[in-house]
């Protein structure tokens, strides 16, 4: 009886290579892969530990029957290898598992990847939907873990995978120039595409990382004037003009401008250093109280960047307080707060008359409704020398820094606004030329030809 007993506690410890392997086992880090088995946990249930614990138990427990109570040894033994064998498989099933989640990933083969190395993961969604209406398989690959956990979050119903891009992708679209992009670029085979999150003159959209990249994808002739200005070299080969899918559902303006028109506020987030700031935030308060005073309906629609600024925040719930006052005063359908950040963009667009902005990539979409644009010049006191350096102001009425001109430009804005017939120009400058009356379909083509 002794020697079944010590025969079913070795058959019981026996495990332990099993069991150690299951502990280890980890999945590659992917979400909403089809055929994926979505009871796999980024773990195993519990560690290595516990099978170890239970085996000391079982030892102890076993030794000593055979020694102080040789009927009980043999029942020991096999409640032993009972709880080490529940743990064990527990492990195997989960390491199973594991493989389960390698198999459905090796077999997924998308042919598009979205890279992603920002930190909001909100720029992937600016161009997602129209990879989607190309029902070519595609994922989004993130940088680190967390980045993985962030954008899982984001995007639920989105394949998803972390690490290195796919064998099978033949062509990857950044819609943030992160530096680390680079690790992406160097460690696959595809076609390397740089998108950005938007076209603005901001110093970023003309910066010489976008010759890493094997095609620059651009909104239209003014990206293209804007890389040669700053003396960036970008080879005509390299360049392609795409347009801006986003502004697909953008409806023009009406040709007389309401007595009590609607003014979209979207400031840009408020940079750091003031030194570099291209921000109106530090003076929101007084823009939107000289909108309030022309008994404007105001939507108020900060950035979804830059929330670390305290100065920055507490002029945001200043304005959104001035709001609210009005609100219960005139009753004003004014819009503020998460409401207004997280109202789709487009929506925000059409219901307004006009949009008092900074130096931002939501400036040249709003040129696509041809409606009256006002633009704050963060750095200069002179709205010429502001227009000279951003070419968007051109098409624009301009606060200077003192705010000096505030007045005249949102009379002229809101009144009888003489840059009117200039302002469809301009749009066809930025957004593609008379192309952008189909503002998806270049984008679409090219995710099309890379994907094939």
């Amino acid at each position: 009886m002794l020697i079944v007993s010590a025969v079913v506690l070795v058959l019981g410890l026996a495990t332990a290579p099993l069991a150690r392997a299951g502990a280890v086992a980890r999945p590659p880090r992917v979400a909403n892969i089809p055929g994926q088995p979505v009871w796999v946990r980024a773990t195993p249930p519990f560690r290595f530990r516990v099978w170890a614990i239970a085996a000391a138990v079982a030892t102890v427990l076993t030794v000593g029957c055979m020694l102080f109570a040789p009927a009980f040894a043999l029942a020991a033994a096999f409640l032993g290898l009972a709880v080490l064998g529940m743990i064990t498989a527990i492990f195997r099933r989960y390491a199973n598992g594991c493989d389960e989640v390698r198999a459905a990933a090796d077999a997924f083969e998308p042919r598009i990847a979205m890279p992603y190395a920002g930190k909001v993961g909100i720029h992937i969604g600016m161009w997602s939907p129209w990879i989607e209406r190309t029902g070519i398989p595609w994922v989004i690959v993130a940088r680190t873990p967390a980045l993985f956990d962030q954008l899982a979050a984001m995007y639920p119903g989105t394949p998803i995978v972390q690490g290195a891009i796919p064998a099978s992708v033949t062509g990857a679209f950044y819609s943030h120039g992160a530096e680390s992009n680079v690790e992406f670029i160097d460690g696959s085979p595809a076609t390397h595409v740089f998108l950005g999150h938007g076209d603005s003159d901001k110093p970023l959209s003309a910066s010489e990382r976008v010759l890493r990249y094997d095609i620059v994808a651009v909104a239209g002739q003014a990206a293209i004037d804007r890389f040669a200005t700053a003396g960036l070299d970008v080879p005509a080969e390299k360049i392609r003009v795409i347009g801006r899918p986003q502004t697909e559902g953008i409806h023009t303006g009406a040709k007389r401008m309401p007595q009590q028109p609607t003014v979209l506020y979207a400031p840009t987030w408020r940079h750091a250093d003031d030194s570099l700031n291209v921000s109106s935030l530090a003076v929101a308060d007084q823009i939107v109280q000289a909108l309030l005073d022309r008994g404007c309906t105001v939507h108020f629609r900060r950035h979804f960047a830059g929330q670390n600024h305290a100065e920055a925040e507490s002029m945001i719930a200043r304005v959104n307080e001035m709001l609210m006052a009005d609100y219960e005063q005139t009753k004003r359908p004014h819009w503020w707060g998460v409401e207004a950040m997280e109202r789709p963009l487009i929506e925000a667009f059409n219901d307004v008359d006009a949009m008092v902005s900074d130096i931002s990539g939501i400036v040249v979409d709003f040129m696509a409704s041809t409606k009256p644009l006002v633009m704050y010049a963060a750095q200069f006191t002179d709205p010429d020398a502001f227009r000279a350096a951003h070419p968007t102001a051109r098409a624009a009425y301009v606060i200077d820094r003192d705010l000096t001109h505030l007045d005249a430009a949102l009379d002229a804005a809101l009144g009888k606004d003489p840059l009117a017939p200039a302002r469809s120009q301009y749009a066809d400058y930025y957004l593609g030329g008379p192309d952008r009356a189909e503002p998806a379909r270049r984008f679409i083509e090219l995710v099309e030809e890379l994907g094939s």
